[in-house]
């Protein structure tokens, strides 16, 4: 059995020198960008960009982490480019105010990369399990290679979002918004996922985690920044994901690594995962917060009348705080259309709702909260799996 390499560099803060060092070091441990990149390439480098976050906030890529990949890459081709879709408006206007507010203008000044300015998307077919057909960023089908570099922290809908996860951002602006819309499950969401990584491996040659600072609590935008310590990469996301997850869990109560396990996509023993485990033990972070959204193995084996109730009594219900301002991105992005703005507050009609969390994600004012059903915290104190906090 082909062994899959996953290594992991020690990296205490995002001072220049210290990550162009560990940078340096997990690429000469896989063997050097020359096994993955042909000189003079197109590449792509596919960060993390959710949405206009600041660095110090910890959700987004860090624009050091990017900058020391490019640095090594300008030594094999000088068609280096930096983009991604975040989850609003997929145009040169939105992305300016993202590219500025996450500091990744620097990356021109700094370097001879460029940042995306290719804002056209075609419709391609992903002959996937659940996806067919859907757009895809133009900055992906120009690449010759593309470079996957992804933000370690948790997600409210998926438990934890990394190298697989970040390749949704493939897929242009607000036709995520459609594909929660589309794969209101869980599972069904985790199957697409691994859809567009099956469609974009053969040009995705290496997948990076930032994990210098990644972010516990409410993520993918509104929880806490949380010292991690490690970059870490691979040639494979799913073995990636499964040593980042083993920092703070069992990798196989995270759903999409659950889906890739039953797809037979990551092996259920990790046994051709070429990694000490045993060492990496050292520095697991036990005060990790994070919960899933489901309380039952996200429901993914139960039949569809049942995982209708599961959702309604067993998820986290979507409400808003004081904090909210009436600035309608929750309204204008919610896949159900479950928000409405009324007496200056957002409102959530919670039998439309298919906790997606897509609001929290977007909110600028980190006014969404969840409210924990009883069964909900019931179920989670039975099953004993993950931290509910």
């Amino acid at each position: 059995m082909e062994q899959i390499k996953v290594v992991a560099k020690a990296c205490c803060d995002y001072q220049p020198s210290n990550v162009a060092q560990a940078m340096d070091d997990v690429i000469s441990q896989l063997g050097g960008l020359e096994q993955y990149v042909p000189a003079n390439a197109k590449v792509f480098v596919k960060v993390n960009l959710v949405r206009e976050m600041s660095p110090d906030k910890c959700g987004t890529t860090h624009p050091e982490v990017v900058i020391a990949l490019i640095k090594q890459l300008e030594k094999l081709t000088p068609n280096v480019t930096v983009g991604d879709s975040c989850a609003g408006l997929y145009t040169k206007g939105a992305l300016s105010g993202v590219y500025n507010k996450c500091k990744l203008t620097e990356v021109e000044t700094r370097t001879s990369a460029k940042l995306n300015k290719n804002f056209e998307t075609q419709t391609v077919d992903y002959h996937g399990q659940v996806l067919t057909n859907c757009d895809i960023i133009g900055a992906f089908l120009d690449a010759d290679v593309v470079i996957n570099v992804a933000k370690f922290k948790t997600h409210s809908f998926a438990g934890y979002t990394g190298a697989v996860k970040n390749l949704f951002g493939l897929i242009p602006g607000l036709v995520k918004v459609e594909m929660h819309s589309r794969f209101p499950d869980l599972g069904d969401f985790c199957n697409m996922l691994c859809d567009i990584e099956q469609y974009a491996r053969p040009k995705t040659v290496l997948h990076i985690i930032d994990g210098v600072m990644g972010m516990d609590g409410e993520g993918p935008t509104n929880g806490k920044p949380k010292f991690v310590g490690q970059i870490l990469a691979s040639a494979d996301p799913y073995a990636l994901d499964v040593v980042a997850v083993s920092l703070f869990a069992n990798p196989l109560d995270m759903p999409l690594l659950q889906v890739a396990v039953n797809r037979g996509l990551l092996n259920k023993d990790f046994s051709n995962i070429d990694f000490d485990f045993e060492s990496w033990k050292n520095n697991f972070i036990a005060d990790f917060d994070y919960s899933l959204a489901s309380s039952t193995d996200s429901f993914l084996n139960l039949p569809p009348w049942i995982k209708k109730l599961a959702v309604k009594h067993l998820t986290k219900r979507v409400s808003m705080d004081n904090n909210c301002r009436a600035c309608g991105k929750c309204a204008t992005h919610c896949p159900a259309k479950a928000i409405t703005i009324k007496k200056d507050k957002a409102h959530v009609k919670q039998r439309k709702c298919i906790r997606c969390y897509c609001c929290q994600e977007l909110c600028p004012f980190n006014a969404v909260r969840f409210k924990k059903p009883l069964f909900y915290r019931v179920a989670r104190r039975l099953s004993g799996q993950g931290k509910d906090k």
